[in-house]
């Protein structure tokens, strides 16, 4: 098999595509001080899949999450795709799609499907940062790479550095520890900070949603990725429902690999920060002694923010 038939073969599933030597990958990465496992397979493939910018407004009775997870969950998606190609090649490959020690960003960059923004995400010239990224080691060696032309940077824009609610953005990088993205996802007691800003059920989106690079890009939506009707999460199904049944509820949705409880947890942040006082019902019924200390004093953090605002 030649470069071209394998990027023509994953150009069939995927919107952009890269194809580059496992070796460079682990030689720049070293080169970084980053450490990545020894690739199993001396060819990488770095997909991307775009999805598009929706806003589904919040209420009362029902929160939303990050955008990104709208639909079905795109690491099945992408997993799915990803398969379907490989099966028809005959090739023996491993793949990984976000949960995975690789370093898919890095990847990306060598591979041309975008640069690094400042808001840590790698942004497509074409899609602009609403692409989901995908790796595949395959057992083939290719006389030479398939890397994309990228044209596009930052620049001087620091919007989204001036917009991060947990200034967790500066110009040379960015502290995780800060971001609201992954704090939320944290099985962690939350900051008070993290607590007054935290604007979503899961994730963050602000960085993207200010992006200029996400202005004038080509939007698609892939069947899997249409709304499936579980973008809102009523209020009532994350404070009754036991674990099985509120999976069984939202099944296919990214937002519960982190489990119910996180998304209890920041629906408690969030009723807090808008003062649904109709909710202290629940939410003092839910902290029973079997809750984690984490979930246990967010909620009671809450509960004398809501008391203070009756």
């Amino acid at each position: 098999m030649n470069v071209e038939t394998l990027v023509t073969t994953f150009e069939s599933s995927f919107d952009v595509v890269g194809v580059i030597s496992s070796a460079r990958y682990t030689e720049e990465a070293a080169r970084r001080g980053r450490h990545v496992p020894e690739p199993p397979y001396p060819t990488m493939v770095v997909v991307g899949l775009a999805y598009p910018k929706r806003t589904i407004r919040q209420t009362e009775d029902h929160l939303v999450p990050s955008f990104y997870t709208f639909g079905s969950d795109y690491h099945v998606v992408l997993q799915n795709r990803i398969r379907s190609v490989m099966d028809a090649t005959g090739l023996a490959y491993e793949a990984g799609v976000d949960n995975h020690p690789h370093d898919e960003r890095l990847a990306a960059i060598l591979a041309g499907l975008g640069s690094m923004g400042k808001n840590q995400l790698v942004i497509s010239d074409t899609y602009g940062s609403y692409v989901f990224l995908g790796i595949v080691f395959v057992d083939v060696l290719l006389e030479r790479e398939h890397v994309l032309e990228v044209t596009g940077d930052c620049g001087d824009c620091t919007r989204c550095i001036d917009a991060c609610p947990t200034s967790a953005l500066f110009e040379d990088g960015f502290m995780i520890d800060r971001c609201l993205s992954a704090t939320n996802q944290l099985k962690r007691p939350v900051t008070d900070l993290e607590m007054d800003v935290n604007h979503v059920l899961f994730g963050c989106d602000i960085c993207q949603m200010v992006c200029p690079r996400n202005i004038g890009i080509v939007k698609k939506t892939h069947p899997e990725f249409e709304l499936s009707g579980k973008e809102q999460i009523a209020v009532d199904d994350l404070f009754t429902l036991s674990n099985s049944a509120f999976k069984a509820r939202y099944a296919g949705m990214s937002y519960l690999w982190k489990g119910k409880t996180v998304l209890m947890r920041n629906a408690v942040m969030l009723i807090a920060r808008h003062g649904y006082v109709n909710h202290v019902p629940r939410i003092e019924a839910s902290m029973t002694d079997d809750r984690p200390a984490w979930y246990l004093d967010t909620a009671r953090r809450a509960l004398e923010k809501l008391k203070r605002s009756a």
